[in-house]
């Protein structure tokens, strides 16, 4: 009996359309509902838009259209992009709907109790429609879009919140799996311990929202409105059958910037309504761009068609669930992402596809014989081991919400499979007519397969092309994962391997500056082939260079920048008592602790920078390659402050 498996993202402003950070959630849980179904769960994955907001009632106006219109065009928008991006939701739900509407309104009624009228004085942010307190400010702004909120005063309905901050400790306690990851659970339960105010979840005056039951003069806050929706979209009020079926949510996949309404009010109602809690609620980190957050309001985004239409789908899906540790913050370059898919995809998985399906044609005229059953007795035999062990951590990491460790893995395999080739040099066995050839190209077919079913939850369509080649069927989403991965599974007795176009094509800097001319325009801001002409542009002169003054300095302290893989805040002293602050992205080359002492090289006369928050008044020198960082050093010691040229 297959297990039910119900994922949850959180649903969508359509006051604009979704950019690349918006799209890394939709992913993920992508990512997770299809791993389930390859597991041979009952999977429902349900996600949306969320359309009552004031914000997308100013969105329709400036364009001259009611909201309902409005919500209905972006709704289209929306399923487009999802559809481009290969999301395989079950269900997209709208907070317009009159199904949604009528649900909520019989949720508002099982809350009743803890429902009383008063009076509402403080501070407001439009941007997040959020009520804030003085607590929440930072310098008297909102900490997430920077801007004044508005004080308001007006008479509202309130929740008794309040009265759940020791029911919802003590659950957390006694339910360590909530609200993963940890870091997003210590939080929750010190904003409780902090203490918990009721809370507004009416606003007056306003015609765009759910009315109140009971008073129609009100309609229902526009976050409640929206929290709803993970029940109202499994018939909870009107359908029992198919809530008993779903319900409890196994995860809620949602941004780490929404946790105190995921796991604080929405528990808090359910249990109001008497209502079962989500069984896990994952705050997942922001996608940065060059170190800047994404925001619709501030002009910091990235399209995510931009990198889709130029790589294809698939590779923008890899390199989301690759870059960074899932849960934690990931920053999005073009360069990182054209590394990524050049060294790992292109070269590493797609050259392993392409060489051996030349060599079976080439060698065997296409064609070759299902050996699993001999695989073990030739030197393929710790191949079959390295499969199963790979397959063990994938299946654990994939459920575990690591698919960062998961795709790490299942590229050990693909490089071993690139040395197995080289170590038995298949080249050679055809010259000598030997009868290890086919055994040999059998099983690097074989870790081709296997990674390719592992890989389809993060890349279907590539997966599904490279099984073709294989002349093997498409991974349909309803096996088991473990049979599937069975050495040799699935291959009929006699394979016929078609070699067709790469995979993942190479792009030259040409083909890339054409394509981006053509499909965003010239100097599209952002964008690679607009990064290039700039660089082409800009040549370096020797004046030039001579502006920039490098100097060698040590290191005093060092230690991790929160919330981040990658970055380490340092001081470093330039000699002279000139100690400066600085961030470097080096994290995954060096504990902070290897820094300390040491005399590393930097660039003093650049302007400050900001990242995340922190002042950065130098820049240090690295190399970096694929999997390696090196702080450029002096190879003799030196005082600090010395000039380098």
């Amino acid at each position: 009996m297959s297990r039910k498996y119900y994922i949850t993202t959180a649903i969508d402003y359509v006051n604009s359309p979704p950019h690349i950070g918006t799209a890394y959630e939709k992913v993920s849980a992508d990512v997770f509902a299809r791993f389930h179904r390859l597991l041979g769960d009952d999977v429902y994955f349900q996600m949306g838009n969320d359309e009552h907001s004031l914000n997308v009632e100013r969105a329709a106006r400036v364009k001259g259209m009611d909201p309902v219109t409005y919500c209905d065009q972006m709704e289209e928008i929306f399923r487009d992009i999802w559809g481009r991006l290969e999301i395989s939701f079950d269900r997209f739900v709208r907070t317009t709907s009159r199904e949604h509407e009528r649900r909520l309104s019989l949720l508002f009624e099982a809350i009743g109790d803890d429902i009383y009228q008063g009076h509402y004085e403080g501070y407001y942010c439009e941007s997040c429609e959020a009520f804030l307190q003085e607590k929440d400010l930072v310098d008297g702004c909102c900490a997430t879009h920077g801007t004044q909120p508005a004080w308001i005063t007006e008479e509202n309905y309130f929740f008794r919140l309040s009265k759940y901050a020791q029911p919802l400790l003590k659950y957390i306690e006694e339910h360590p799996e909530f609200i993963q990851p940890e870091t997003r659970r210590n939080e929750i339960i010190q904003l409780i311990k902090g203490g918990l105010d009721d809370i507004s979840v009416t606003r007056a005056g306003s015609e765009w929202g759910v009315p109140l039951p009971g008073d129609k003069s009100h309609v229902i806050y526009v976050w409640v409105d929206a929290l709803t929706n993970y029940v109202t979209g499994v018939g909870y009020g009107e359908d029992e059958e198919l809530f008993a079926k779903w319900w409890p949510a196994d995860v809620h996949i949602i941004g780490k910037d929404i946790t105190r309404f995921h796991c604080v009010i929405w528990p808090a109602m359910l249990m109001s309504a008497g209502i079962e809690l989500p069984r896990t609620v994952f705050g997942h980190g922001f996608v940065y761009f060059k170190g800047q957050k994404l925001s619709k309001s501030r002009s910091v985004t990235i399209d995510p068609l931009e990198a889709a239409d130029m790589f294809g789908p698939c590779a923008l899906r890899y390199f989301l669930m690759r870059e960074g540790t899932y849960g934690k913050d990931i920053d999005f370059t073009w360069e990182q992402f054209r590394s990524r898919y050049d060294s790992e995809l292109a070269n590493d998985f797609g050259n392993l596809l392409s060489r051996s399906a030349a060599m079976v044609q080439k060698f065997l005229g296409g064609k070759i014989e299902n050996l699993a059953a001999t695989t073990p007795d030739g030197n393929g035999g710790a191949l079959v081991e390295l499969s199963r062990s790979v397959a063990s951590d994938v299946a654990a990491a994939m459920t575990g919400y690591a698919p960062q460790v998961a795709l790490s893995r299942m590229w050990e395999l693909v490089r071993r499979g690139n040395s197995y080739i080289e170590e038995e040099k298949p080249w050679a066995l055809a010259k000598e007519g030997s009868s290890r050839l086919p055994q040999v190209l059998f099983d690097v077919l074989e870790i081709v397969r296997q990674v390719a079913v592992m890989a389809w939850p993060v890349m279907p369509g590539k997966c599904e092309e490279i099984l073709n080649q294989l002349g093997l069927p498409s991974v349909t989403g309803d096996g088991e994962f473990s049979e599937l991965l069975v050495w040799g599974a699935g291959w009929p007795r006699e394979i016929e391997v078609t070699k067709g176009e790469p995979v993942f094509p190479k792009y030259t800097d040409e083909d890339l500056a054409k394509r981006f001319d053509v499909q965003v325009g010239a100097g599209s801001e952002g964008g690679p082939a607009a990064d290039r002409k700039k660089d082409e542009k800009h040549m370096a002169t020797f004046s030039d260079f001579e502006k920039l003054e490098f100097k060698l300095a040590k290191v005093l302290e060092a230690e991790r920048v929160e919330e981040t893989e990658k970055l380490i805040k340092m001081k470093v002293d330039l000699g002279g008592g000139d100690v400066r602050q600085m961030v470097a992205g080096i994290a995954l080359g060096y504990a902070p602790e290897e820094l300390v002492g040491k005399t590393i090289v930097v660039v003093a006369n650049l302007e400050p920078a900001t990242i995340r928050g922190i002042e950065s008044r130098v820049m240090l020198l690295a190399a970096t390659g694929d999997d390696a960082i090196a702080v450029v050093v002096p190879d003799k010691d030196m005082p600090v402050g010395t000039k380098v040229s």
